[in-house]
């Protein structure tokens, strides 16, 4: 039997082990709000019908807000590894068509619509090291960690079912990448603190729109942009 690494367990590994005296006193529960800028690229499609390799047809994703919570475990004074979710948001997807190379009435008629929405599940885990003394009520700190992606609700609206020609399905395949964060905290007291962090991560993507069995792919890149404001609570 082969056993396999899989690279979100290991990060979490240093969560789940320890020594349980530190346990009760070590632990933080974020929860905020969070919005999420894609910032995304994406090739020009490719497939039956459509000009190759410049097909002229592409897509942007657009930002979306939603509810943020994490938990946090302390290692020591400066160190902490962090899991960071949220509420899973559904962003809408709009057509981007270069005019130099798709007929004007299409253009005129598609875009910046929104052929598709995808909703995206992205699960963090970060190992953050803040600055300063332990005493201290405000302290910046900084985040590495690995983020996985998987975008597990899709749907074709019916604009994009008629740029497409057709009902679509639409796949897009998962994530792995290297994540990263600054921040600052602001302890109020022992228990309760605020928490602001701007995080970024690697993501990658591959789209496919499939109608009537012709498949038509992209591939997507994201430079998110994750701005999070949180409260905390240590216990």
């Amino acid at each position: 039997m082969t056993f396999r690494l899989n690279p979100l367990a290991l990060a979490l590994a240093p969560l789940l082990l320890g020594g349980t005296t530190a346990w009760a006193q070590d632990n933080i529960l974020r929860v905020g709000y969070t919005q999420v800028q894609p910032n995304s690229s994406a090739s020009d499609a490719t497939g039956p019908f459509l000009l190759k390799p410049n097909s002229g047809v592409s897509l942007t994703v657009k930002d979306q807000s939603t509810l943020f919570f994490s938990y946090a475990r302390k290692i020591d004074d400066r160190l902490e590894v962090e899991l960071a979710m949220g509420v899973p948001p559904t962003h809408d997807i709009a057509a981007k068509l270069n005019p130099a190379i798709v007929p004007g009435y299409i253009v005129s008629a598609y875009q910046g619509q929104t052929i598709a929405k995808i909703r995206q599940f992205a699960p963090t885990v970060f190992l953050n090291y803040s600055f300063g003394e332990s005493s201290s009520a405000l302290r910046p700190f900084v985040g590495v960690g690995v983020n996985y992606t998987k975008f597990d609700k899709r749907s074709s609206t019916s604009i994009g079912n008629s740029l497409n020609g057709g009902p679509t399905d639409i796949q897009l395949s998962d994530s792995w990448g290297l994540a990263a964060q600054v921040g600052l905290e602001y302890r109020i007291n022992d228990k309760w603190s605020l928490h602001g962090s701007v995080a970024t991560a690697r993501v990658k993507t591959t789209l496919t729109a499939t109608t009537a069995g012709a498949a038509r792919v992209m591939d997507i890149t994201f430079h998110p942009v994750v701005l999070t404001m949180t409260a905390g609570y240590r216990f």
